[in-house]
């Protein structure tokens, strides 16, 4: 099986949920397009070091937005050349929000929507989260995206229940128990 990790924005907490997936839950990873240092895939390991980590598809050394990045570092790469890593079970942690530049043309979400695996959207609460999250799984839903579950970061039982009783999407707390709860979603898919 194969997962995005994907989030509604950048610092939402999805390296964090990877590297507590690929820990508790034992699969590999793989960062589609990493932009700067420390890299992701750093911050899994020292988390998680029996997980085997896969070189990220992309690396610009520049913390910056891919589509300005591999301009700076004259860089020539396709969105869709990336190659996703054979592995049975796999974390594929995607950069930024859905509508991130991958290259000049294309982003996270179109990328999702050629290489067709689930996903697990990872949102955190802030004053106007609720439309960003929304307007995600719209998204997610409008391309054949499964969501498995969304994650949320959040304090305010408010922001939960209202996405919940909009969406109609497994919504987990991102609390200790969080890879507990995903367990359960993920044993009916294998």
């Amino acid at each position: 099986m194969k997962i995005y990790i994907s989030g509604i924005d950048t610092d939402v907490g999805k390296t964090y949920l990877s590297a507590r997936i690929c820990k508790e839950l034992g699969f590999d990873y793989f960062k589609l397009i990493q932009a700067g240092t420390p890299k992701d895939s750093e911050v899994v390991a020292e988390f998680s070091p029996k997980t085997k980590i896969f070189k990220e598809g992309v690396f610009l050394k520049i913390p910056a937005s891919p589509h300005k990045g591999r301009i700076l570092e004259n860089l020539s790469y396709k969105a869709f050349d990336i190659q996703i890593p054979q592995s049975d079970k796999l974390i594929i942690e995607l950069a930024g929000g859905l509508f991130s530049p991958l290259d000049d043309e294309k982003t996270m979400i179109d990328y999702m929507s050629v290489f067709k695996y689930p996903t697990i959207l990872v949102a955190k609460d802030y004053l106007g989260s609720i439309n960003h999250t929304l307007l995600s799984i719209e998204a997610l839903k409008q391309r054949d995206i499964k969501i498995l579950a969304l994650i949320l970061k959040t304090q305010d039982t408010f922001s939960k229940d209202f996405i919940s009783n909009y969406a109609k999407i497994p919504i987990i707390e991102f609390d200790d128990k969080v890879c507990e709860k995903l367990s359960k979603i993920l044993e009916n898919l294998f």
